[in-house]
C-alpha cells in the first residue's frame, strides 16, 4: 500500500521533468531523494507526500495541481521532425512535452469554440512515398494554391493560410539550431498540429518551415516517420525531407510565376524578389535548380557567392531583420483565448485551473504576451446565457466562432 497524495499522476512528473531537461538523478538531488524514488513516483508505484509534492512543484516551477490532473489520454506518435539527426534526445523530449500540452490547450478551447474544419484535398498520391515524382509535387502545390485562391500571387501570410484551413500552428523559441519545425497528428482531436522554431530564424525561413510541414501533411498521409538509426531509415528520411522541401518551394513561389519573373538567376535579383515573395535567397537558388534553370555547378557557384557576401547562416541575408520583414505569428489559439475572456465565458483564473501549467507555458503555446494570464482582480467566472456568438477575424474573414448551445 502506497502513502502520499492519492490522486498524484506519475506521468505528469515525467512531463514536467523532461520539459525542464532534467535527468532523474538531478531532480532527486534537488529535492533530497534517491533517483529510484523518482523512478517509482513516475511509474505510479509510490506517491509523494504533500511536502515532497510541494518540493517537486517548487523545483520544477509547476503548479502543484498539475501533478494531480490526469494527462491527456493519447499517445504522441508519428511526429515529423524537421531537424538534424545530431539533435540530442533530451532536447527533443523537451519539445515533445509542449506538443502534449498543445493538444490539451486545443481540446480545452474546442470545448467552447468552433474552429475551422480541416480542409485539405486528398491528391491520391502513391502510398509508397518513394514513387511520388517531382512533377506530382509541383502539381499538388499548384492545385492547393488554386483552391486557396492565390493563383500565381504571393502568399502574404503562410501561418494564417494554415490556420484558415484548420491547422493549429505554434511558434516556439527553442534555443537550438537543430530543431526547425515539427508536424504531428492527433486522432482524438482529428487534427494535425504544426510547430515552428523561431529562435534566430528570419521571417522567410519560418514561412518556408511552415510550408515544409504542410508538405508532409499533403504528401505523406499515412506515412510513418522512418527510424533514422538504420541506413534505410536515414535514406527514407532524406527523401521525405527533399519532397517536403520541393513542395514548400512550389507553394511559396509557383513554377509559372518563377519562370516569368526570374529571367536570369542571380543573387541580386533574388534579393530584389525576397520581400515580395517572402522566400529566402538561398531557397530561391534551390528553386531555380529544382526547375532546371541552373545546373549543379551554377548552384554551387551561387552558394559560394553567398558565402563570400556573408549571406549564409542565421539572419545574415538581406531583409532578415524583423524590422524589414516582420515574423508571421499564429492567431488561432490566441484569439480563441481572447474570445472566451471577452465574452465572459471564463476568467484567467479558470483557464489556469483547467490547464494547470505554468502560465508562461500557456502563453507561449497560445502566442500570448508574457504576463497576459496574470489575474489581479480575482473575479469569479461569469457565464453568459447560451447564444450564438461569432468572433470574426477582420484579416481573414473567419477563424473561430462560438457554437449555438440552445
Amino acid at each position: 500500500m502506497t502513502n502520499g497524495v492519492p490522486n498524484f499522476f506519475g506521468e505528469r512528473l515525467t512531463e514536467a521533468r523532461l520539459a525542464r531537461g532534467l535527468f532523474k538523478n538531478a531532480l532527486a538531488d534537488m529535492i533530497g531523494v534517491t533517483p529510484m524514488a523518482i523512478t517509482r513516483y513516475e511509474a505510479n508505484q509510490d506517491k509523494p507526500t504533500p511536502e515532497r509534492l510541494s518540493a517537486l512543484a517548487d523545483k520544477l516551477s509547476f503548479p502543484a495541481d498539475f501533478f494531480t490532473k490526469p494527462p491527456f489520454d493519447e499517445r504522441l506518435d508519428r511526429v515529423f521532425w524537421r531537424s538534424l539527426a545530431s539533435e540530442s534526445k533530451s532536447a527533443r523530449e523537451m519539445t515533445e512535452q509542449r506538443m502534449k500540452w498543445l493538444r490539451e490547450l486545443f481540446s480545452f478551447l474546442e470545448s467552447e469554440l468552433e474552429f475551422p474544419h480541416v480542409d485539405l484535398p486528398d491528391f491520391k498520391l502513391p502510398a509508397d512515398f518513394s514513387l511520388i515524382t517531382p512533377a506530382q509535387i509541383e502539381s499538388c502545390a499548384e492545385a492547393l494554391r488554386r483552391a486557396w485562391g492565390f493563383q500565381d500571387q504571393p502568399i502574404r501570410d503562410m501561418i494564417l493560410a494554415l490556420e484558415n484551413v484548420g491547422i493549429p500552428v505554434v511558434t516556439l523559441n527553442i534555443p537550438s539550431d537543430k530543431q526547425d519545425g515539427f508536424l504531428f497528428p492527433s486522432k482524438m482531436l482529428n487534427r494535425s498540429f504544426v510547430g515552428i522554431n523561431i529562435y534566430e530564424v528570419s521571417a522567410a525561413r519560418a514561412r518556408f518551415d511552415a510550408a515544409h510541414e504542410l508538405g508532409h501533411l499533403v504528401l505523406h498521409r499515412g506515412v510513418s516517420p522512418p527510424d533514422k538509426q538504420t541506413e534505410k531509415g536515414k535514406a527514407d528520411h532524406r527523401l521525405l525531407e527533399k519532397q517536403a522541401h520541393r513542395f514548400a518551394g512550389a507553394l511559396l513561389f509557383p513554377k509559372s510565376a518563377f519562370m516569368t519573373e526570374v529571367r536570369y538567376p542571380s543573387l541580386d535579383y533574388f534579393s530584389a524578389l525576397k520581400k515580395r515573395w517572402g522566400m529566402s535567397i538561398g531557397a530561391m537558388v534551390m528553386r531555380s535548380f529544382d526547375l532546371g534553370m541552373i545546373d549543379s555547378d551554377m548552384k554551387t557557384e551561387l552558394q559560394k557567392s553567398m558565402s563570400r557576401r556573408k549571406w549564409r547562416g542565421p539572419l545574415r541575408e538581406p531583409f532578415d531583420s524583423d524590422a524589414e520583414m516582420p515574423m508571421e505569428r499564429p492567431r488561432m489559439l490566441r484569439r480563441g483565448i481572447q474570445a472566451l475572456l471577452d465574452e465572459g465565458i471564463v476568467t484567467k483564473a479558470s483557464i489556469r485551473s483547467a490547464l494547470p501549467l505554468p502560465p508562461a507555458e500557456i502563453e507561449d503555446l497560445a502566442g500570448l504576451a508574457r504576463g497576459y494570464l496574470s489575474d489581479r482582480d480575482g473575479a469569479a467566472i461569469i457565464r453568459l446565457r447560451p447564444r450564438a456568438v461569432e468572433a470574426v477575424d477582420l484579416e481573414s474573414g473567419r477563424v473561430i466562432a462560438f457554437p449555438d448551445r440552445r
